[in-house]
């Protein structure tokens, strides 16, 4: 299991990135397919936090935090929203993988409860 796109600003028990680290305005000539990927992870794990945007000049509340996967990757739901809006940057083995696999397979209960065991582990 790997973690990505964790913003430290959301969670700073996990080990993430403060958000003005990451690097915006990646070039993705297959954008709305990593969106589709992003959207589309079985729901691990959802907390009470409402988060707010982090973009200067926009103070639009992104929603409740909760984490996804596909089995393999697991991300937090406020990342396709910094993917759409700034084109965040995403690790290139991530961008591999979906580029492999752009449809995300359904994931058996013993997937979900290692990657649950594995964000635990995390903190």
């Amino acid at each position: 299991m790997r973690l990505i796109g964790v913003i430290s600003e959301y969670n700073d028990e996990l080990s993430g990135k403060k958000f003005h680290d990451y690097k915006i305005r990646s070039d993705y000539q297959n954008k709305e397919t990593i969106l589709n990927y992003l959207k589309k992870g079985t729901s691990i794990a959802v907390t009470m936090q409402v988060v707010k945007s982090l973009i200067k000049d926009d103070s639009s509340i992104i929603g409740g935090v909760s984490y996804l996967t596909d089995g393999y990757w697991i991300w937090p739901n406020y990342l396709h929203f910094y993917v759409d809006k700034l084109s965040i940057e995403l690790p290139s083995d991530f961008l591999n993988f979906i580029s492999k696999n752009e449809q995300i397979k359904l994931i058996s209960d013993g997937q979900k409860l290692e990657a649950i065991n594995f964000l635990k582990l995390l903190k």
